[in-house]
């Protein structure tokens, strides 16, 4: 048991890094989502350097700005992959459709999500922007889950049979 909990932390862990490094990379080669991702980052980053220059406090900016950072990689990295690998254990699932679609499903509907949450009237709305990064968003979601599952399902079909119980 102890040694399933390690390959599926080792899994999630690297799924996760490699799907953010792939959303950033990604996001700066794609000139829509470039222009609609990168274009607030960038204004964080100079609001940083206007805060420094006006002798304000540039550690609250940049706190803010790598708050949304964070956030967008754990709302498209880690907890779709997190719901899709925690049911897909207790399952016993072991196709990569259903880590990889699951974890995609998630990621793309991460902002209707987040909309919808909130209770904000445009929960239901889509532009074209957003439909480029929601198909980002899915890409890296599958990514993730389909790293998890060369990871951690292989390593669960290995597992040695404990005493005469069925092994899934």
């Amino acid at each position: 048991m102890l040694r399933r909990l390690i390959v599926m932390t080792f899994g999630f862990v690297i799924a996760a890094g490699v799907g953010a490094v792939f959303l950033v990379v990604s996001a700066l080669f794609d000139p829509a989502t470039r222009e609609a991702g990168l274009a607030p980052l960038i204004a964080g980053l100079f609001a940083i350097v206007d805060e420094a220059l006006n002798d304000g406090d540039p550690e609250q900016a940049f706190a803010a700005l790598s708050f949304v950072v964070w956030a967008v990689i754990v709302a498209t990295c880690a907890a779709p992959l997190a719901v899709a690998a925690l049911v897909g254990e207790a399952a016993g699932a072991q196709s990569v459709v259903w880590y990889s679609g699951v974890s995609g499903l998630l990621a793309g509907a991460s902002p209707w999500i987040a909309r919808a949450a909130k209770g904000l009237e445009r929960a239901q709305q889509i532009n074209a922007a957003e439909s480029r990064l929601a198909l980002l968003f899915f890409l890296t979601g599958a990514l993730t889950g389909a790293i998890y599952w060369l990871i951690a399902v292989p390593a669960k079909r290995q597992a040695p049979d404990q005493g005469g119980a069925r092994s899934f």
